[in-house]
């Protein structure tokens, strides 16, 4: 069965249900196995903890490539992209998380009623795949310091996840059958891409959202977002990871902000379960399949098209059948109320 990833505390409350309140999730593969446990408590307080530290993980990976080769290898994140998707989860925050309040105090909030002009975020290619509004605390919906969003073209053509994966029998050969799901679906770092690109048609279908025509390439972008600002009469608070785009921006005149990406993560942190099924989407997709007690979930599998992308469905195989029916009851029962 598909379940979208706002309905993933449904799949954690039908575990909690049928006496299963820690929860481990790990890769399928027995060379990087468990990544972390979720301790399942108060929806706003539960403990998670990571079961590899960031060498951990890259030893692991690094296995992987020993033993079975780079493009088995290529299906593993990045060491850093494993910790931004903990990151995209909200389990912890940008190193520089002070500066970044600092800059969206100094900036955002207008007071569009004494004439100022309306604030817009933007952001680079390099953030995106991260949920980075919702980072940052400027989704729709949340008490954001802007206005709304200003988004690159440029930005969402830099966003590469066309490549697809065409031979899976390394792949279930190191990993396990399952993998065989990934077959025609994009490639490792690929899938990073597609999560940044299918984030970004969520910023750009919000009502406050406008879309800034421009080229790929930093220069472009930034210039694009100059344009912009003299046509609309809007500020853009404009977010990258990378040092020279920030720069870039502000000779442009464009208020530009750098968001230090995580250099590692903390061995435990409280999260609620809203962050705990943001996470649990955001690495499911980037590794392909992980396992849980008692399912097994697929970020990507054969026929995934593009309504089950934008829609940020998982596919849910449930080992036991005492998950499936609690799965299905309380889903029914949230679109029934919406």
């Amino acid at each position: 069965m598909e379940l979208s990833r706002r309905y993933l505390t449904v799949l954690l409350n039908a575990l909690y249900d049928t006496d299963t309140s820690e929860i481990s999730i790990a890769h399928p593969s027995d060379e990087v196995g468990e990544l972390l446990t979720i301790e399942l408590g108060d929806p706003n307080s539960s403990t998670i903890r990571l079961s590899k530290s960031l060498d951990e993980y890259a030893d692991a990976r690094s296995r992987v490539n020993n033993e079975y080769g780079s493009q088995v290898a290529s299906e593993l994140p990045e060491p850093r992209s494993y910790v931004n998707a903990l990151l995209a989860g909200r389990l912890h925050s940008p190193d520089n998380q002070d500066e970044i309040d600092d800059f969206l105090d100094r900036y955002g909030n207008p007071d569009l009623t004494a004439g100022h002009r309306p604030v817009v975020a933007g952001f680079d290619t390099n953030l995106l795949p991260w949920r980075i509004a919702d980072v940052l605390g400027l989704a729709p919906g949340q008490d954001s310091a802007v206005n709304g969003f200003a988004l690159a073209t440029g930005v969402r053509d830099e966003l590469d996840w066309e490549q697809k994966q065409s031979d899976t029998r390394a792949l279930e050969e190191a990993f396990g059958r399952e993998f065989d799901a990934l077959w025609n679906q994009p490639a490792g770092a690929r899938r990073e891409g597609r999560l940044g690109e299918t984030y970004y048609r969520q910023l750009r279908d919000h009502r406050y959202a406008d879309e800034v025509v421009t080229d790929r390439g930093d220069e472009a972008i930034v210039e694009g977002y100059e344009a912009y600002q003299d046509d609309n009469r809007k500020d853009v608070l404009l977010f990258s990871n990378d040092r020279d785009f920030v720069e870039r921006a502000r000779s442009h005149r464009v208020l530009a902000q750098r968001v230090e990406l995580p250099g590692n993560f903390p061995s435990s942190v409280e999260a609620s379960w809203t962050a705990i099924q943001d996470t649990i989407y955001v690495l499911t997709v980037l590794f392909g399949v992980l396992k849980l007690p008692k399912v097994t979930l697929y970020g990507v599998w054969k026929g995934k098209g593009g309504q089950a992308w934008q829609r940020e469905h998982l596919e849910v195989d449930c080992r036991s059948p005492k998950v499936e029916p609690l799965i299905r009851r309380d889903t029914t029962i949230l679109e029934a109320a919406e």
